[in-house]
C-alpha cells in the first residue's frame, strides 16, 4: 500500500511539472484575440500608408507587433519610419527584420532587410553624452528614457531633430539641456557639468528618523500533510479535472488557430499570389502570418494533448489501489511524417 502511494506521488509531481511547462509554452504564445486585434492594427497601418498618413501609420505598425510579432509587420514598420524621416528607429527595425529572418532560415528576406539597413546606416545622425563628474545616485535621461551608464559617452545613433537631455541625483539641482542633430554622419555631444547642491533639498529631507523596531521572523510554513489518506486521492481528482480543463483549452486554441492559417493563406494564395511562391508585399505578409498560426495552431494541440494525458493519469492514480499494480499510465509522445500526437499506454 505503501509503495503503491509513492508511486502515485511521484506521477502527481511529474504530471504536474509536464503540466506547468505546456501551460508556460502556452502563455508564451499569443491568444486569439490578440492576434485578430494585430491583424486590424496592421490592415489599418496599410491603408494609412496608401493614404500618406504616415505618422499615424507607423504607431499602428508598432502596436500590431507588439501584439503578434512577424517579419511582414517588422518590415512595414522599418519602412514606414524611413519614409517619415526616423532614419535610426528605421535603421533599427530593418536590424531586427533581418534578425527575425535570419532564426526562421529565410536567408533572401535576411538579405534583403540587411540592405535597406546598410544603406541607412550611411546616413545616421548620432548624439554622446557624457558626464565629466558623476555624482552618487546619477541619473541620466535622454527624451524622458533613462539612459544606461554604459552608453555614457558613446555616439549613439538618434533620429534627425532636437532632443532633450536632463540629469538629476539626490540631493543636487537638476540639469537639462537641449541638443540639435547636425546631419548625416555628424555627432553632437552634450556635456553634463559637476550638478550643484541643492541645499532647499536638503533641508526638506530633514534629520533621519530612528529606525522602528525590527518586525519577528514570520513563522515557518507548515508542512504539508502527506498524501497517504484520503485527502490525497481528491487532492489528485481535482487536479485531474483541471488538467482536463487545460487540455480541451489547448485543443480549442489550436482549432482557431488553425482556422485563422487556413483563412490568411487562403486570401493570400487567392488575392495576392499568381502561384505559390510569386505574391506581392501583402502576399508575403499573409502567407508569413498563415504559417505563424499554424505553427501556433500545432502548440495548441499539443498542449491539449498533454492536458488530457495528465488529467488520465492524475485520474487513474487517484482510484482505490487496493494492490500495488492495480493502475499504471503511460503518456507516450508519438511523431509520424504527416504530424505528432501523444500515445498512452496503460492498465487499469
Amino acid at each position: 500500500m505503501t509503495r503503491h502511494r509513492g508511486n502515485s506521488r511521484r506521477v502527481a509531481w511529474c504530471v504536474a511539472a509536464l503540466l506547468s511547462l505546456a501551460a508556460g509554452v502556452a502563455r508564451a504564445q499569443p491568444s486569439a484575440e490578440r492576434a485578430a486585434a494585430a491583424e486590424a492594427l496592421f490592415r489599418e497601418g496599410r491603408e494609412l500608408v496608401a493614404q500618406g498618413k504616415l505618422t499615424e501609420a507607423c504607431p499602428k505598425f508598432a502596436a500590431s507587433q507588439r501584439l503578434d510579432p512577424g517579419y511582414g509587420t517588422q518590415w512595414n514598420l522599418a519602412d514606414c519610419l524611413e519614409r517619415l524621416g526616423r532614419t535610426a528607429s528605421a535603421w533599427a527595425a530593418f536590424r531586427e527584420a533581418a534578425d527575425m529572418a535570419s532564426r526562421s532560415g529565410q536567408a533572401e528576406r535576411e538579405a534583403k532587410a540587411a540592405r535597406r539597413a546598410a544603406d541607412l546606416e550611411k546616413r545616421l545622425e548620432r548624439l554622446a553624452v557624457t558626464v565629466s563628474a558623476p555624482a552618487d545616485g546619477l541619473v541620466v535621461r535622454r527624451n524622458g528614457a533613462v539612459l544606461d551608464a554604459g552608453a555614457w559617452g558613446a555616439p549613439l545613433p538618434v533620429d534627425p531633430g532636437t532632443h532633450r537631455v536632463e540629469a538629476t541625483a539626490p540631493g543636487k539641482k537638476p540639469f537639462s539641456a537641449e541638443a540639435q542633430t547636425a546631419g548625416p554622419g555628424k555627432v553632437v555631444t552634450v556635456e553634463i557639468p559637476p550638478l550643484e547642491d541643492d541645499p532647499a533639498a536638503a533641508s526638506a529631507a530633514g534629520p533621519a528618523q530612528p529606525a522602528g523596531p525590527v518586525a519577528p521572523p514570520p513563522s515557518p510554513l507548515r508542512p504539508a500533510a502527506d498524501d497517504d489518506d484520503d485527502g490525497g486521492a481528491g487532492t489528485r481528482r481535482t487536479l485531474a479535472f483541471v488538467a482536463g480543463g487545460v487540455g480541451v483549452a489547448g485543443v480549442v486554441t489550436g482549432s482557431i488557430f488553425g482556422l485563422i492559417a487556413s483563412a490568411r493563406w487562403n486570401r493570400a494564395q487567392d488575392e495576392h499570389c499568381r502561384t505559390e511562391t510569386l505574391c506581392d508585399d501583402e502576399g508575403v505578409a499573409l502567407v508569413e502570418d498563415a504559417r505563424g498560426a499554424a505553427a501556433l495552431s500545432n502548440v495548441g494541440f499539443v498542449v491539449g494533448g498533454v492536458g488530457l494525458a495528465a488529467g488520465v493519469a492524475l485520474f487513474v492514480t487517484s482510484l482505490d489501489d487496493a494492490e500495488p499494480a492495480a493502475a499504471g499510465v503511460v503518456v507516450v509522445p508519438a511523431v509520424g511524417t504527416t504530424g505528432g500526437g501523444l500515445a498512452i499506454h496503460g492498465r487499469f
